[in-house]
């Protein structure tokens, strides 16, 4: 993992991931996305992508709880 994969900043194309991983997501689960759960499942999927997962099916698998 290089020194860019552990900063907090993200580039514009990272964003665009995130936001699109994010909002299929929510899709999927039916998460409205101004409520706490959304605001959870961001935080994971931040999180999850900063430790240097960068498939996507994994993100979406990693960041959700199965409560979620």
């Amino acid at each position: 993992m290089t020194s860019r994969d552990r900063c907090s900043t993200f580039g514009p194309m990272e964003v665009d991931l995130l936001h699109s991983i994010f909002e299929q997501i929510l899709e999927e689960r039916g998460v409205d996305s101004s409520g706490e759960k959304a605001n959870e499942i961001a935080a994971r999927l931040i999180s999850v992508y900063q430790s240097g997962v960068r498939d996507v099916e994994m993100l979406k698998k990693l960041c959700i709880r199965p409560k979620d």
